[in-house]
């Protein structure tokens, strides 16, 4: 671009430049008038604000290109002075504090917890875990058995081996369905005389000779052959553990007819068995109120099998966690499971927080109107509508 002199009435001194037609302009400032104004042109005449046409060359701003230091209306308008921010208040030391103990308080709970976990996993480390214990089923195709993600499936084992040396037939066999969908407990009782086949023998017989032949992975790949159901683990108990954990409960309380009641008075001798709705047991009692055998029917054995199950997890919830964890700890050690000590110290934490509040359903196998009683190799069994109770499992376990 062109270069810019700026002077007075003298002329620029153009020493410094080659040649005489210079490529560069003069531009003459000079006083306009006794207010101040200067006149900014190409030309040494000094031009007055009254003069109405000027010329395009004049450069300057506003009116006939003169700026205007004092009172020119053509001026723009000074800038605004900028409002002062208000600063951001300082936040009070006493939020502080507050936020300073709550990060002192959830940190000192995720320590107590991680320690409880600790802790539990230490008491689990002593169960009996078989790892062996539970291998796939290979009898069938596991992948075509019914199983959801949302539901778990723990048989439960109990046996009466007052000898043990001596191989035993399964007394109870109680499986244990988690839903975490529905949000409910399923407890589902398996009769011992059902008569099923036995994959693993090739024949069929009654479900509880199964235990006794092969343990509980043969009573889990007979009911999953039969039923059709996934079996996800197993718990292997003596009968007398659960007399222990009733006592360290305190008792249980549950429904005795006045028929039950007689029975074991007279053939248990059990002198203060009472019939009521709401009868305290200890665990002795309420071991042989589950074994009642010759008073009615299996079903009815099983039955009271579960009421005195539910009323164990309904004491369980009245009861403090540290009281169940030394209850857990006394008894931990009679039990023989394929749970790892990690995988039961989740069962338990979640069992505590969460399935302890699950609703309570009961159902057995066979259900009613599948079965009916026969006589067969000399044996009193149960004949079973295998296909009507494998779609009742189907729907009472895995259905809301």
């Amino acid at each position: 671009m062109d270069d810019i002199y700026v002077g007075g009435n003298k002329p620029r001194n153009n020493n410094n430049r080659s040649g005489n037609n210079s490529e560069y302009e003069d531009i003459y400032i000079t006083p306009g008038n006794s207010n101040g104004d200067i006149y900014v042109s190409r030309n040494r005449t000094a031009r007055t604000p009254a003069e109405d046409n000027f010329p395009d060359d004049d450069y300057g701003l506003g009116r006939g290109g003169h700026f205007n230091f004092d009172n020119n209306d053509d001026d723009p308008p000074p800038p605004t002075p900028r409002k002062p921010q208000p600063q951001p208040k300082k936040k009070k030391k006493k939020k502080n504090k507050v936020l300073t103990a709550l990060k002192a308080i959830v940190l000192i709970v995720v320590l107590l917890a991680g320690i409880g976990a600790g802790l539990v996993y230490h008491t689990f480390s002593s169960i009996n875990y078989t790892e062996s214990g539970h291998s796939d089923n290979v009898f069938l195709d596991s992948s075509e058995l019914t199983q959801s993600s949302s539901v778990k499936n723990i048989l439960l084992l109990g046996i009466d081996r007052r000898n043990p040396d001596d191989s035993s037939r399964s007394d109870t066999m109680l499986l244990v369905s988690v839903n975490t969908a529905s949000r409910k407990i399923k407890l589902t009782s398996f009769m011992r005389d059902s008569y099923v086949y036995i994959p693993e023998k090739q024949k069929s017989a009654k479900l509880n000779a199964a235990c006794t032949w092969g343990g509980a992975q043969m009573v889990m790949d007979t009911i999953e052959y039969n039923f059709n159901i996934k079996i996800d683990h197993y718990m292997l108990v003596d009968f007398t553990m659960f007399e222990s954990i009733i006592d360290g409960l305190g008792g249980v309380d549950v429904a005795i007819t006045e028929k039950e009641a007689k029975y074991m008075r007279k053939d248990v001798h059990l002198e203060n068995i009472q019939a009521g709705d709401s009868v305290h047991l200890n665990g002795l009692e309420a071991l042989w109120y589950c074994r009642i055998r010759k008073l009615d029917s299996d079903f009815m054995r099983t039955g009271r099998q579960r009421k005195v199950m539910t009323s164990i997890i309904e004491k369980c919830k009245q009861t403090s966690p540290f009281e169940l964890y030394a209850l857990v700890g006394d008894v931990i050690s009679r039990v023989e499971t394929d749970m790892s000590p990690s995988t039961l110290t989740g069962l338990a934490i979640n069992g505590l927080l969460r399935y302890l509040h699950y609703d309570i359903e009961q159902g057995s196998v066979p259900a009613e109107d599948t079965w009916e009683s026969k006589r067969i190799s000399g044996q009193s069994v149960l004949s079973l509508d295998i296909g009507a109770n494998t779609e009742y499992l189907k729907k009472f376990i895995y259905e809301e």
